[in-house]
């Protein structure tokens, strides 16, 4: 399973998340369907693959205090992160990162707070790289290795139900041309 997700602290409206998209790159925005329970997204999205070709699937939902944006791809997480910091000075709010590939695959996270106070770690096989001091919830993760499970942790450190994220929360669904450098 890859998990990419975004994670911003505070509810933005459809507007403010569709302008981050077309700020990434994302060409020809359209929203598909009505918005739906988490899970049925995956649903959605394969029914209406065959009528977007060529698009990638966004979603985003308002949750717990939080906005989170998923793509398919991991572009929005692994957009540099100077962009994210931006965002969390901009929002005043804090801005989260998670990226999460199957092994042997990258595992990374970044926490950008509003003032430009940042901590990230990515791993990928033997190699590990960090920024900022360590967060307290990183004693709970199981090891030096980030696994996708130590991602969920830092989640719910957070504040964050991801199961309830999953589920419950209607996410909206737009169909767009990903990036040109993606």
């Amino acid at each position: 399973m890859q998990l990419s997700l975004v994670m911003i602290q505070g509810d933005l409206d459809d507007a403010e998340v569709e302008a981050i998209y077309a700020d990434i790159g994302y060409r020809d925005c359209a929203v598909v369907g009505e918005p739906v329970p988490g899970i049925a997204v995956l649903g959605l999205v394969e029914d209406e693959r065959e009528h977007w070709p060529q698009r990638e699937f966004l979603r985003h939902c308002r949750d717990q205090g939080w906005t989170v944006i998923a793509d398919e791809s991991g572009c929005l997480a692994l957009l540099p992160s100077e962009r994210w910091s931006a965002l969390a000075n901009r929002k005043g709010a804090r801005v989260v990162v998670l990226h999460g590939e199957p092994d042997p695959g990258m595992r990374a996270f970044a926490v950008h707070e509003p003032g430009g106070k940042r901590r990230a770690v990515a791993v990928c096989e033997d190699e590990r790289e960090e920024i900022g001091v360590p967060l307290a919830i990183e004693a709970a993760f199981r090891g030096s290795q980030l696994a996708i499970d130590d991602l969920l942790v830092l989640v719910a450190g957070l504040g964050l139900d991801f199961e309830r994220l999953n589920l419950l929360p209607p996410y909206t669904v737009t169909a767009a041309f990903a990036p040109s450098w993606a």
